[in-house]
């Protein structure tokens, strides 16, 4: 869609606000892209998310430090503080959606009943799933054939366990090689799998719908964290962190393996944020080092959506976006608006055009008022694209009652 009134870019907060730090030991290898930390102050953390739930979480990353069994939130500022220190060894972390509500879910791993808990905007963990050998990471099921179940790789158990709504825990697929971290890839020309780093093993296996499992790459030193870079300025490819190496490598869809970017102490789990306070940037646990590292790509759209995911169990409400690009919005080539993962861009054109209410050279502000949305889950995309060949993404979710 190339209507000159949403040629439109979404953008983060600016770079003043964030309290960050150069990082001159990591090396970006390609240009672009640059590499701050956000915070230092960590005991080993493993896992991040991203998403925003809005209400009293507040609008934070989340972040489990394994050597101090806490979970900690960080501000856009960088500064952290303690959500609990109830959760035993703390790994995987992620917020839930649906039926699943709008609960934080962290893993307890490394022991042989492991559990899968929820822990409260106050730090109190309840119990909602246990009897997990070593639940690793955890990642939603996105539907169709894979179903909507919570995935978790059960990594001494050497297999991948799904968990219902119920907190009713089944295998998947048995006989892997000490799975670490799992996704979903986005489609596409990397199809419809569920990737695994098979850590022991060296390789990221891909399994299908039917469990069919086949090798996508092998002989990596130790491969742990693994993400897509699917709608975001880090192109259409697969990003897999290595431990050994201190590496973050670059898989293409055919399966030819590049360094991204070297220096890490310890990588472990890497997200993509979707928007918002964090742009569309790559942010990587670095364990061994305690930091949360963010790299971002200068220059690239980004996209602020309110209300956060979350927020809203009712209508009608207003939604707005607002958009930011240093390039100026005439770089930008493409907009597209999709609704429950249909292109409505065209159909709604004309009401987007009217919900303008502030634009200037470099941004552009929307406010739609008056927005029902049907009961269930509901999911608004955002995805721009400029001339340099950037694309900017912003997703929310929300659950309406």
């Amino acid at each position: 869609m190339k209507h000159p009134a949403t040629k439109v870019i979404f953008f983060v907060l600016v770079c003043s606000l964030f309290t960050v730090s150069a990082l001159a030991q990591i090396t970006i290898m390609e240009p672009g892209f640059r590499a701050v930390v956000l915070n230092s102050d960590l005991s080993n953390p493993q896992d991040i998310t991203i998403f925003y739930p809005g209400g009293v979480y507040g609008a934070n990353l989340f972040v489990t430090e394994y050597g101090t069994d806490t979970v900690s939130k960080i501000n856009p500022a960088g500064d952290r503080s303690v959500l609990s220190t109830e959760v035993n060894y703390p790994v995987a972390i992620l917020f839930g959606h649906g039926a699943f509500g709008n609960h934080l879910y962290v893993s307890e791993s490394y022991s042989t009943d492991g559990n899968i808990v929820r822990v409260a905007p106050t730090g109190v963990k309840t119990t909602f799933a246990s009897g997990i050998d070593s639940p690793l990471d955890m990642v939603w099921g996105p539907g169709g054939a894979f179903g909507l179940d919570l995935y978790v790789a059960s990594a001494n158990a050497n297999k991948i366990v799904t968990v219902s709504a119920a907190g009713a825990v089944s295998d998947f697929l048995s006989n892997l090689d000490r799975p670490s971290v799992l996704a979903f890839s986005p489609g596409g020309t990397f199809g419809e799998y569920l990737y695994v780093t098979n850590t022991d093993d060296g390789q990221v296996v891909r399994i299908d719908a039917n469990k069919n499992v086949d090798v996508f790459v092998t002989d990596l030193p130790r491969p742990i964290g693994l993400a897509f870079g699917y709608n975001t300025p880090f192109g259409d490819f697969l990003y897999i962190s290595d431990k050994n190496t201190g590496k973050i490598l670059k898989i293409s869809p055919s399966g030819t393996v590049s360094t991204f970017a070297d220096g890490f102490d310890g990588p472990v789990e890497i997200h993509f944020s979707e928007g918002g306070l964090y742009g569309n940037d790559m942010l990587v646990a670095d364990g061994d080092s305690g930091r949360i590292v963010r790299i971002i790509s200068l220059g690239a759209p980004t996209i602020i959506i309110t209300p956060f995911s979350g927020e809203v169990e009712q209508g009608p409400f207003t939604f707005t976006f607002t958009v930011s690009d240093p390039q100026g919005l005439s770089n930008l080539t493409d907009f597209h608006f999709l609704y429950n993962g249909i292109d409505v861009t065209e159909p709604i054109v004309n009401y987007l055009i009217a919900s303008i209410v502030n634009i200037d050279e470099s941004s552009i502000e929307f406010s739609m008022t008056g927005i029902t949305l049907p009961s269930g889950t509901n999911t608004i995309e955002i995805v721009v694209s400029d001339a340099d060949g950037h694309t900017g993404y912003g997703k929310v979710t929300y659950s309406i009652q």
